[in-house]
């Protein structure tokens, strides 16, 4: 028989509770700085830096007992899913091209068929800027290159890549996209 169960909460565990609900608004904050506007891979890494260090000051400031290993494990568990979390949602609100589309209609205020949907999407930019978004990302990876105005996949990164994500999909039976 289970005489009682202790909620309580140990102070690794806690600060990294406090932490991770402090990224959002980190994020938000270094957003609105100029160095790092529109730069959202960077936003986030430093965003889940200053959550790291807040919860190692918050852990070591906790007082003279030092916690224990499994105390500093939980809490950096804790840490590493929230981040993982959270770079869900903030992959979706960065990157969300068919949200983006929603964003489109709901600023036009009225019905676009599939070619104005295109043009306006993005501010007037149109679709054609995901591809530019995309390989931008890709070259900036070292996964392509352009040569004579074609696009080149790197022969030892690119394919090497392209050849895991073939193999995986074809693993774990996802659909083909490509």
């Amino acid at each position: 028989m289970i005489d009682w169960l202790d909620f309580s909460l140990t102070p690794p565990v806690l600060y990294a509770l406090v932490a991770g609900a402090g990224l959002p608004i980190c994020l938000a904050l270094i957003a609105r700085l100029t160095p790092f506007a529109g730069r959202n891979a960077l936003q986030f890494l430093l965003g889940c830096l200053v959550m790291l260090v807040l919860w190692i000051g918050l852990v070591l400031w906790s007082g003279p007992r030092s916690p224990g290993r499994a105390e500093v494990c939980v809490g950096l568990m804790i840490l590493a899913a929230e981040a993982l979390f959270y770079l869900e949602v903030w992959s979706l609100l960065s990157r969300g091209y068919t949200l983006g589309l929603l964003v489109t209609l709901h600023r036009v205020h009225r019905p676009l068929d599939e070619e104005e949907l295109a043009r306006s999407y993005r501010g007037g930019s149109g679709l054609s800027w995901i591809m530019e978004h995309r390989v931008s990302g890709l070259i900036a990876a070292g996964l392509v290159r352009e040569e004579g105005g074609m696009v080149v996949l790197t022969p030892v990164l690119g394919v090497a890549a392209a050849r895991l994500y073939k193999f995986s999909i074809s693993v774990l039976g996802l659909r083909r996209t490509g």
